[in-house]
Formats: structure tokens, sequence, C-alpha cells
């Protein structure tokens, strides 16, 4: 193999086991064949009853499920080997001192967050301040998953607004995504209002019907990127 393909995700981090402490988060760029792909998607969305059904899966609900197919895969399995495995004392020693030299990590990293929600506020946990209770935006989609960190850290995250198309090589891909985000408490550059957080994501190639299909894909996200405009003036008490 000459080249890699292109590449997509890792899409969300996969949490770890509710009855495991999250150590480290490991992120592998896996190579695989559409035959792979196609068996991963079918595997892990008949594992979901199949609900709802292929047609109905966004862009990204598609990555995660392939995503959290090959990594229940890996986890089984390291987990089996982990059951069966008699490893001596000084292996042991050997391999834990192995994963401090490679995963060296402060400790801060690995608390998640266990948000506690009440009426527009919401209750975190930071390594400097203990448990902080802020306002939470009505459009925010939630703190669950993420790690504790400072309270400057803190951010809220509105749902992403994605752009997709369908590209000759690769098939439908997303090529803009916009959300709302907001983190008002930054040491440097605070942000006293909501703003767009805007990305452009993959490259491809089209024809004309899928140009056509570009430009009618890009007028509605447009669409929806004015509106969320028109919703940041309102928030920030902007009339123009």
């Amino acid at each position: 193999m000459n080249a890699f393909p292109p590449s997509f995700g890792p899409t969300d981090p996969i949490p770890c086991d509710d009855d495991r402490d999250a150590f480290a988060t490991v992120n592998i760029s896996l190579v695989v064949s559409r035959e792979q792909l196609r068996a991963a998607l079918a595997i892990g969305h008949a594992e979901q009853a199949g609900q709802p059904p292929l047609p109905e899966l966004d862009i990204l609900d598609v990555r995660r499920e392939v995503e959290g197919y090959l990594a229940a895969v890996a986890v089984i399995g390291t987990e089996q080997e982990a059951a069966t495995a008699r490893i001596s004392p000084e292996l042991l020693a050997d391999l834990d001192s192995a994963i401090d030299r490679a995963y060296t990590r402060p400790e801060r990293t690995f608390r998640m967050q266990q948000p506690l929600y009440g009426d527009g506020t919401v209750t975190l946990a930071t390594v400097d301040r203990g448990e902080v209770t802020v306002d939470e935006p009505v459009w925010c989609t939630g703190h669950d998953g993420e790690p504790v960190g400072h309270f400057t850290d803190i951010t809220h995250d509105g749902p992403h607004i994605t752009a997709a198309v369908e590209a000759l090589e690769y098939g439908p891909v997303p090529l803009l995504r916009a959300n709302m985000t907001h983190a008002p408490n930054l040491e440097q550059s605070p942000e006293p209002h909501p703003v767009a957080y805007v990305e452009g994501l993959e490259a491809a190639s089209f024809d004309a019907a899928g140009l056509r299909h570009l430009t009618d894909e890009g007028r509605a996200w447009l669409a929806r990127i004015d509106a969320m405009a028109a919703e940041l003036a309102d928030l920030a008490g902007d009339q123009s």
C-alpha cells in the first residue's frame, strides 16, 4: 500500500465500562476495507435491534456504530486475555512500569464529570475549585462524559449543524459543521456571550449532479447558520 486512504474519526471517545476505572484514551488509526466496514456496521446496527433504520442514521451515527463495534471487539478480546492470562508478579511489575512510561498522565485528566443538572444550572467538578454550580444554557447538550478540568475550562456546547453531501469516491461526507459554544471563564479572551464554532471537514470530488446537491445542501446549511446568528445576536442583546 503506497498511500493511506482518507481518515474518518474518531467521532467520540468511547467510554470505559462502568465497573472499570478509566485510565487512558487510546487513539488508533485502523485501515479497513469496504467489506470490513460493511460487516462492522451490520453487526453493530443489529446489536441495536436495527433501530433507527439505516437510512435514518446521519453520518456521525453511522461512524459511531462502526467505531463502537470495532472498539467492543477489541475490549472483549483484551478482557478475555486478562481473565485467562497467567502473569507472574515480576512480569506484572514490568508491564506496569512500561505503561507508566508510555501513558504518563496527570491524575485530573481521567476523572470524569458526573454533572448534576438543576433548573437552568449544572454542578460540575473542577480540580481547582471543587464543585461549582454555573448557569446551563438551554441549548447546551450537556457535560456527561467530559473530563474534569479547571474552572476556566468549563465550556457549553450546542448541537452540531452539519452539511453533508454525496461524494464520488467516498459516498456521503460532511463538509461543514458548526455549533454554538460558550466559555465564559477563560483566562485569556473570555467570552461574555456565546459564539459559533465553524469547521471544514472532508475534502471530496463531485460530478455535476453532486455539485448541484452540494450547493443545495450549502444553502440549507447557511439558512440554519443564519438562524444561529440571530440566536447569538439575541443572547448578546445585539439588534444589528
